[in-house]
């Protein structure tokens, strides 16, 4: 028997009515309020503007003061089919934007006072930074727990609650920005400590721009890639257990004493338990995934080698070749042995993908210069001859490895792989560093040889579903840091069984080039599918009236009037809402459950744990995602059975991953297209060669 908590306190208003003060003069001491949710009797006062100007509930001279109930007044009235209904009364109380804004700011002034180091923007939430336990090993940095408290109304009760969240520990170089400019480019500061205060660099006030010995800033990647720090490897261990830990010593430490609960009486029965009728599961053969002669199988990494996959490439004449520097040729020479099935840990591609492995001798390119490669490789590889009727596929065992703080040499690896594209040639990047210093590298090779598949055109395994009449597209971004520029990648499925046919890819201010792309697939599915049902369209975020209006368009004149159903997908990042199985010691709930957390929206665990007993520690433990489902006709929303449907399908698209053996918890719709944006700011004019347009050649 599962049993369910939440992340969230529920707590009752303090008093019954609130006296703010006003103003509609910029005061920088004063928070400033958009014109929708102040009272009405503000914009009677001060005659209609964009925002103004608010104390909150101190007196301050000359400020407008208005008393309002917190909890609104309701009348009951005849709606338009001449039945009773209950309505709120405008204006009869405070806005909750307002209440939720009052709030945070007593919150925030609460751990202030105390001296902890608060985040100065509390408009959505305070995060608060506490001196951590933990032990630096470096001697470089002080260490910081930050934990988020965030107001919300009626989520998931019929009160206001308090969203707690843990933000992992925060590392602050104990040397100075004066020590570190030497190294470290002005622009890499971001978040700074100055006189036990939080702030942005470029906002320091005057006194630490007197001094900037006495700041110290937080650490980040930018930093680290100036003083050339190594990488730290991600941290695999129970996020749940690690989350819930913090967030019960935050609760009984600083919440769950009488001098808060003065400010926010939040009630003593601590976290809210999910009520059952908020949770649901999807379908049992959800998981189920087909590989070869149609044997089934949960778990990719035993389908694969019990099985074989699903399908093979269209064409049997594959050649594969190397690129590697002269210092490598060990590392090659590993490479093709574990290929061929002839060194331990790896019974070779012939036999796990079922396709043959052949180099041509003397065909493989090596190259001398190792600290500016591209120039070498680009000419080795325009004057060598490749025979059309053979796919093609590149080993390019990469000098650097492609985490590298130097971005220089990170560049390379793009332009290889733009480079093979251009000549409709997939490459698989080997690290050249893991292959020698890892003594289990065999462990990665079922992961190298199904992204090969994938690349040649195979099918390692799909799902285990009937096709259904409905074109699914995928809409993923990323932002790069480098160019400060969001990319916006798309993915294109003519079936709900996992496949794709096509990838674009934009920027983010080209929403009709991106409409004009989906107009353009439904009408090439249209025309082979007459009877096309639906449009689904997974979204990297919610869809806006914007980015919507030209699909709706498009459809119009296509003469198509089928719904556009909108599944937003979310990670769910730390600072958000998350739920725990607290009847299970390491506390993820079951694979497949999801909770109702408001109107279409929902909480989708998306895991490997099918059972107390079946679950594989080494698959991680991934938080929920995310969703929201929204229809052009409205009312199909409100079918239970179709809702459930696309949260199926959600949970089956994440199993679709091949990139890797391992279980992902985002659906490829999002994860593809994702990955296609990361790459295409390093390609030449922004643009993927034709050759990588229905290839994953990104893998």
């Amino acid at each position: 028997m599962q049993n369910h908590c939440f992340n969230i306190l529920a707590f009752a208003h303090p008093q019954n009515e609130l006296t703010c003060y006003f103003t509609n003069v910029e005061d920088e001491k004063l928070t400033r309020v958009y014109h929708s949710i102040v009272p009405d009797e503000v914009m009677q006062e001060f005659g209609e503007q964009e925002h103004y100007y608010t104390s909150f509930t101190k007196a301050v001279e000359g400020l407008y003061p208005v008393t309002k109930a917190v909890s609104p007044s309701y009348e009951i009235k005849e709606d338009e089919n001449g039945e009773q209904r209950s309505y709120r009364i405008h204006n009869s109380s405070v806005s909750i934007s307002l209440l939720k804004r009052y709030y945070n700011a007593r919150i925030h002034e609460y751990f202030q006072v105390k001296g902890f180091l608060v985040k100065p923007n509390f408009i959505s939430d305070t995060e608060i930074w506490l001196p951590s336990k933990k032990y630096d090993k470096t001697g470089q940095f002080n260490l910081f727990d930050r934990y988020s408290l965030k107001v919300q109304y009626k989520t998931v009760t019929k009160q206001m609650e308090l969203l707690v969240t843990s933000g992992g520990t925060s590392k602050v170089y104990k040397q100075s920005v004066e020590e570190l400019q030497e190294s470290v480019s002005p622009k890499a500061f971001n978040w700074v400590i100055f006189e036990n205060a939080l702030y942005k660099f470029d906002e320091l006030p005057s006194a630490g721009k007197r001094a900037y010995h006495k700041v110290f800033p937080v650490w980040n990647f930018d930093i680290r890639d100036a003083l050339g720090e190594t990488t730290e490897a991600p941290d695999k261990s129970n996020k749940y257990i690690k989350f819930k830990a913090a967030i019960d010593f935050f609760y009984k430490t600083y919440l769950n004493t009488e001098e808060f609960k003065k400010l926010i009486p939040i009630h003593s029965n601590g976290y809210i338990p999910v009520e059952e009728i908020r949770l649901g599961r999807v379908k049992s053969n959800s998981n189920q995934l087909l590989f070869g002669e149609g044997k089934t199988d949960i778990v990719p990494m035993n389908g694969m080698k019990n099985h074989g996959p699903f399908d093979f490439s269209d064409t049997s004449k594959i050649h594969f070749f190397f690129i590697f520097h002269k210092d490598d040729v060990k590392v090659a020479k590993k490479m093709d042995s574990f290929f061929r099935g002839t060194e331990r840990g790896f019974g070779g591609l012939s036999k796990f993908i079922h396709t043959p492995y052949h180099t041509e001798k003397g065909f493989s390119i090596m190259f001398e210069d190792r600290e500016n490669p591209y120039s070498e490789i680009y000419q080795k590889v325009t004057e060598k001859h490749f025979e059309p009727d053979i796919q093609y596929i590149a080993i390019y065992i990469s000098p650097f490895s492609k985490n590298t703080s130097d971005k220089e040499s990170r560049k390379v690896y793009y332009k290889v792989k733009e480079l093979l594209l251009k000549k409709g040639i997939s490459s698989q990047v080997i690290d050249a560093e893991k292959v020698l210093s890892n003594e289990k590298y065999f462990y990665s090779l079922p992961n190298i040889a199904i992204a090969i598949l994938a690349k040649l055109n195979g099918i390692p395994w799909r799902l285990d579903n009937t096709v259904k009449k409905e074109l699914i597209v995928g809409v993923g971004a990323f932002k790069n840091p480098e160019f400060n520029i969001k990319y916006i990648g798309s993915a294109f499925s003519f079936s709900n069984n996992g496949r794709f046919n096509r990838f674009e890819c934009f920027q983010q201010d080209q929403i009709k080039e991106l409409a004009g792309s989906i107009i353009k697939s439904v009408k090439d599915y249209a025309d082979l599918n007459p009877d096309i049902k639906r449009l689904v369209i997974h979204f990297y975020k919610t869809m806006n009236r914007d980015e919507l209006q030209p699909i709706e368009m498009g459809l119009k004149r296509l003469g198509l009037e089928i719904p556009v159903f909108i599944v937003s997908i979310n990670k769910t990042e730390s600072l958000d809402i998350v739920a725990f199985d607290v009847s299970w010691k390491d506390l993820m709930p079951l694979s497949g459950t999801y909770i109702n957390i408001g109107y279409n929206k929902f909480l989708l665990f998306n895991n490997t744990r099918y059972s107390n007993n079946n679950f594989n520690f080494y698959d991680g433990f991934p938080f929920p995602i995310k969703l929201k489902i929204e229809c052009t006709q409205k009312e199909l929303v409100d079918d239970i059975k179709t809702v459930r449907e696309l949260i199926d399908q959600v949970y089956q698209f994440s199993r679709m991953y091949w990139k890797s053996v391992r279980q992902q918890n985002l659906p490829v719709t999002i994860k593809y297209p994702e990955m296609v944006a990361e790459m295409l700011p390093h390609f030449e004019g922004n643009e993927i060669p034709e050759f990588g347009k229905d290839n994953l050649w990104f893998l």
